[in-house]
């Protein structure tokens, strides 16, 4: 956008709407008002035409008329030489002389009208002859009333061809309107779009931004152009995204140090608890023992707590290395940890690994692995099913890992805010202890970081069921031999 253009631009977002719909409505009012004149010139054009032609079309039928009059008034003159009969005679030829003057001011009478005045001239001398003078003259009356006949179809013809003009120049007019309201209409439609134009790009430069934020993507540093106002909107944005980054940098390193500093007195307290159990400092009584226990318990739940603490910190931090993993023995692991709340809940493993390795990061699929398997555990109910399961999904080749559980379904409320860090649903945990709502968040975030993907797969509606996507590389060992 040019200078001159940026420029004319109000700076203004109220200015800018309010400039944008009177440009815009501007050639719209130019179009009225033109095609206003130009139909009411027409209306008095074709006005005139009627009446003119009216006028014209009446005097040629009365020039017929006083011919008639006239050639009866002579004959009857020259038979009864009445004195009032010659000057009825005289006044019909002036009335003629009258109306023939005035129709060939409004048509073309060319040699006819020049003859028909001509004649006029024998036709006042013819009443100042005798009787007998005037019945031998009174033949000329065959050629006036002929020739008063021919100005009558000259003139109705001239009329017929005034009215043909007048319906071309309509034609014209209205071809003229047709291109004057696409050109009109085009400007304003150019208008509309180019003020839009003006107007949505900052708003999708916001919009954009916004989305960047939600998502934690750098937002873009270039300045937004536009409307004041929304310009200064970009900037805020740019403040708030400058803010989170700030308060997130301050949340990673205050979990860093609460973690650390966590674990300093829960190893005294795991010490002193295993020490008590132990009986190091001689027997306990059946309640002492399950106090102690208790304790025991307890620092089990705290440690790991810190330790999800310290996953999600480092999750955020540290660096991926990805690589062919094997899965099997993750899986393994991570069941064996939680064989006793198996056992107790007499749960129904399926297991199903597909002899492929996914490409990722060993410790944070470790991290992911773990919290499905355990949420899958402690939300299970007794005597259920847990199922997990692996394929292959083409056409991109993905490694697919699905761990399910019989239980009560997920809301439909709770579907996206349960990989919220801290967010826990409204479903009870059933193990023995209660979770921190970090778990899924810290095994989305492990997903994400190693190229794949974590979704809560409501497809299937029997099984609350995670499935995890990740890259797939290279198939494991050599089972087609």
């Amino acid at each position: 956008m040019s200078s001159a253009i940026r420029g004319f631009i109000p700076r203004s977002l109220l200015r800018l709407v309010l400039v944008a719909f009177t440009l815009v409505l501007l050639p719209l009012i130019l179009l009225v008002i033109q095609n206003g004149r130009s139909l009411e010139r027409v209306i008095l054009s074709a006005q005139a035409g009627i009446e003119s032609s009216v006028v014209d079309t009446r005097r040629a039928t009365d020039l017929n008329d006083l011919a008639l009059e006239m050639e009866r008034a002579i004959r009857r003159y020259a038979v009864l030489e009445s004195p009032e009969i010659r000057e009825s005679y005289l006044r019909l030829l002036e009335r003629y002389r009258i109306e023939l003057e005035q129709l060939l001011t409004s048509i073309d009478g060319a040699d006819l009208g020049i003859s028909l005045q001509h004649q006029l001239i024998y036709l006042v001398d013819l009443a100042q002859a005798s009787a007998d003078e005037i019945r031998e003259r009174v033949v000329i009356f065959n050629a006036f009333s002929s020739a008063t006949l021919a100005l009558d179809k000259l003139t109705r013809a001239q009329i017929d061809e005034r009215i043909q003009e007048e319906r071309d120049h309509v034609i014209v007019v209205r071809h003229q309107l047709w291109w004057l309201s696409g050109a009109l209409g085009g400007a304003s439609l150019l208008l509309a779009l180019l003020f839009t134009y003006l107007i949505i790009r900052p708003v999708r430069q916001l919009e954009k931004r916004i989305l960047n934020l939600g998502a934690g993507v750098e937002p873009e540093t270039k300045p937004i152009r536009g409307p004041a106002e929304l310009v200064e909107l970009g900037d805020k944005l740019q403040w708030l995204h400058l803010r989170l980054r700030e308060l997130e940098a301050q949340k990673l390193q205050f979990l860093r140090h609460l973690s650390h500093e966590l674990k300093t007195p829960l190893a005294s307290l795991r010490e002193g608890a295993d020490l008590l159990l132990e009986q190091v400092t001689g027997p306990l009584t059946l309640e002492q023992n399950e106090i102690c226990e208790l304790l025991v318990h307890n620092s089990f739940r705290l440690q790991e707590l810190i330790e999800q603490l310290l996953d999600y910190n480092r999750i955020q931090q540290v660096q991926v290395y990805k690589e062919d993993v094997d899965i099997v023995p993750l899986v393994e692991q991570s069941l064996e940890a939680h064989k006793l709340t198996i056992e107790n809940k007499s749960l129904q493993v399926n297991l199903a690994l597909i002899d492929e390795c996914p490409l990722a990061d060993g410790h944070r699929l470790k991290l992911v692995l773990d919290n499905l398997i355990s949420n899958a555990v402690n939300y299970a109910d007794p005597g259920g099913v847990l199922q997990i399961i692996s394929h292959r999904r083409e056409p991109q080749a993905e490694y697919v890992l699905t761990v399910a559980n019989t239980g009560q379904p997920i809301p439909e409320a709770d579907k996206e805010r349960i990989f919220e860090p801290f967010v826990q649903g409204n479903q009870v945990r059933k193990g023995v202890l209660k979770g921190s709502g970090i778990g899924l968040s810290i095994a989305r975030e492990a997903a994400l970081s190693m190229g794949g993907c974590l979704i809560l797969d409501t497809d299937i509606t029997e099984l609350v069921c995670f499935e995890l996507s990740l890259p797939n590389h290279n198939i494991k060992g050599n089972t087609d031999e």
